[in-house]
């Protein structure tokens, strides 16, 4: 064999390798990928560039388009419509045609502001927005600074709405669900709390429906804030008033129970006979049963006693009273006119011998007493919570 043909078959020995070449190839190729994806992503994530994207996205006037860069989530009231209402009514948004932009001195490294001047030119007014970028303690694939939007100043966060139990709801003519209500974890009477989200700064409008209550309705403004730990609007039982039909029905109640007191009472019956035909707070129900039966043994049962009452007219007023629970309360005032039969039985005392009454006599008077009868309102049913008709009995002849 000659000398070239072994040089010749040496190198073919030094050849290459293709898989050898391709991972050489692919590794230049990753450099390359990597370099552009690095100056890629250092320009998307620098800061001048977000404010720009952000205030050339507001004076598009796109709020889709804005509420997303926001980072904002969609729910029941935010949403890029009532971000765009919310704008509109603070800064007169559709109307702005300029703005300059300014970006203040900091020398806090994880902040930058900027001061954004909006103009419209037709008008001559101005908005001014200082927007503050915030940078997040995770980077960007592990290398580049993650500058996020403050949005404090945009939305009032974790909303909720105080209403009393059993009333049909709205908020911005929405409807509230009852499923999403619930009772508070410190007790605020008759009310329950529905969660709202997040909402937009600016004036908002609930309605509440209640049977036997006239609808109350309100506008108020809700300014940008955390309401964790309150709530944006309370309606107060005080804040509803009664229709006239709920109130006659009140005054029929009250007069009809005062009766039913006193023909119960007359027929020695339990109080349980009572509580069939009325509603009471359960709270008070053996209060009033204990001053019911206190009632039968002193002026029914005793030897002298009533014997029967007529109740021959009624003239009545209500009016809003003070619930400790703070639920809705009614007084209803009653002036009531009666006769009321007695058997009077005397022993041989000094005073019967000069009255000239013998035992065991029927006697009958007429006077009138005054009667206050309280009903409390909780979870859509009205309910007795007192009667001073309980507390004494009328007057009638004794001696």
């Amino acid at each position: 064999m000659s000398k070239n043909a072994a040089n010749g078959k040496s190198k073919k020995k030094r050849k290459m390798p293709l898989s050898i070449k391709w991972l050489f190839f692919l590794f230049i190729l990753s450099g390359i990928a990597f370099m552009v994806f690095y100056f890629y992503m250092h320009r998307q994530t620098n800061p001048n560039r977000i404010v720009r994207q952000y205030v050339e996205t507001f004076m598009s006037k796109d709020t889709s388009a804005l509420f997303n860069q926001l980072g904002f989530t969609e729910s029941a009231f935010s949403t890029p419509e009532t971000l765009k209402t919310s704008l509109e009514e603070l800064h007169k948004y559709s109307t702005l045609t300029s703005y300059s932009l300014v970006q203040y001195e900091s020398t806090n490294p994880d902040l930058i502001q900027y001061s954004i001047e909006y103009g419209n030119n037709s008008r001559g007014g101005t908005f001014n927005q200082t927007l503050t970028l915030k940078k997040s303690p995770n980077k960007l694939y592990f290398l580049f600074d993650n500058w996020e939007i403050d949005t404090t100043d945009f939305v009032a966060k974790d909303c909720s709405l105080g209403v009393p139990a059993g009333a049909t709801v709205y908020m911005d003519s929405k409807e509230l669900t009852p499923d999403s209500a619930r009772t508070p974890e410190e007790k605020s009477g008759n009310l329950l709390l529905y969660p709202l989200g997040d909402m937009f700064p600016g004036t908002h409008t609930i309605k509440v429906s209640m049977e036997g209550f006239n609808d109350y309705t309100t506008s108020f403004y809700l300014k940008n804030g955390n309401y964790e730990n309150q709530n944006i609007y309370t309606v107060t039982p005080s804040l509803l008033s009664i229709t006239e039909e709920s109130k006659k029905e009140r005054l029929r109640e009250a007069e009809k129970l005062v009766k039913s007191i006193y023909e119960t009472a007359l027929s020695e019956k339990p109080f349980d006979k009572i509580t069939q035909k009325y509603t009471f707070e359960n709270s008070e129900k053996d209060r009033l049963a204990q001053a019911y039966n206190a009632i039968v043994t002193n002026h029914i049962k005793s030897a002298t006693h009533l014997t029967k009452v007529s109740f021959t007219s009624f003239d009545a007023n209500t009016a809003v009273t003070y619930a400790e629970d703070g639920c809705y309360a009614i007084k209803v005032t009653a002036d009531m006119d009666y006769t009321a039969d007695s058997v009077v039985v005397k022993g041989a005392s000094s005073t019967d011998s000069a009255s000239g009454t013998a035992p065991g006599q029927s006697k009958s008077t007429s006077g009138s007493s005054l009667f206050t009868t309280i009903f409390h309102y909780k979870d859509g049913v009205w309910s007795i919570f007192d009667t001073t008709a309980l507390d004494t009995c009328i007057y009638y002849i004794k001696y």
